[in-house]
């Protein structure tokens, strides 16, 4: 543990990873210590391991890094989430969609794909949340995981205010087949927005078929 966090070499640090995972849960206490350290690459460092022992018991302190001031130990906070699988983790991560960085952005929405239908619930709700990219990302999310559920939420935001919440409800119903898809892109061939009506152009079937 104490390597780990001094270890500058990245080799060396994932054969400390390792190491570590192989030791088992009785490495979770430690490193969920590490979560708390005054040095954001050893925090870094500790989600990176959690991660891999995808131990239940470090869902509460993984939680709390996503309030970490470093976004890259947040990034690697919500991938251990991801790994972990525990659905208590889904509401913290939807809270995060608004956040600035691309790279943490898409983890979320891959994370949350992983865990499917048990985050459907809370991306609907998302839906309606006062930032657009919170609702742009929650469309796209539920587009993934497709459940039947999301469907009538996705259709009403296609009058959303916002064009990317609007692009992004489009786009998500290609993943309920081709009904929906064609459905959704009649209602906006005429959108306001000219990258929301090429979209339904794409998607909308012709005449002849």
């Amino acid at each position: 543990m104490q390597a780990l966090c001094a270890e500058r070499d990245a080799f060396v640090r994932e054969n400390l990873t390792w190491a570590l995972v192989r030791m088992g849960e009785a490495a979770t206490p430690p490193l969920v210590d590490l979560l708390r350290d005054s040095r954001p690459l050893v925090r870094h460092h500790a989600a990176h391991v959690l991660s891999k022992l995808a131990d239940r018991r470090a869902v509460g302190a993984l939680v709390d890094a996503l309030q970490d001031a470093d976004v890259f130990v947040v990034t690697k906070a919500a991938f251990a989430l991801g790994q972990i699988g525990d659905p208590a983790a889904i509401p913290a991560l939807v809270t995060l969609l608004d956040h600035e960085s691309r790279v943490l952005q898409s983890t979320l929405v891959a994370v949350l794909e992983r865990f499917g239908v048990a985050a459907v619930p809370a991306l609907i709700a998302a839906l309606d949340h006062d930032h657009w990219r919170v609702r742009e990302q929650a469309a796209y999310v539920l587009g993934a995981v497709a459940s039947e559920d999301a469907l009538p939420a996705l259709m009403k935001i296609l009058a959303d205010r916002e064009w990317q919440v609007r692009f992004a409800g489009l786009h998500a119903l290609r993943g309920f087949g081709a009904e929906c898809e064609a459905r959704g892109a009649r209602l906006m061939v005429d959108d306001p927005d000219r990258r929301v009506r090429s979209l339904a152009a794409r998607l909308k079937p012709s005449r002849s078929t």
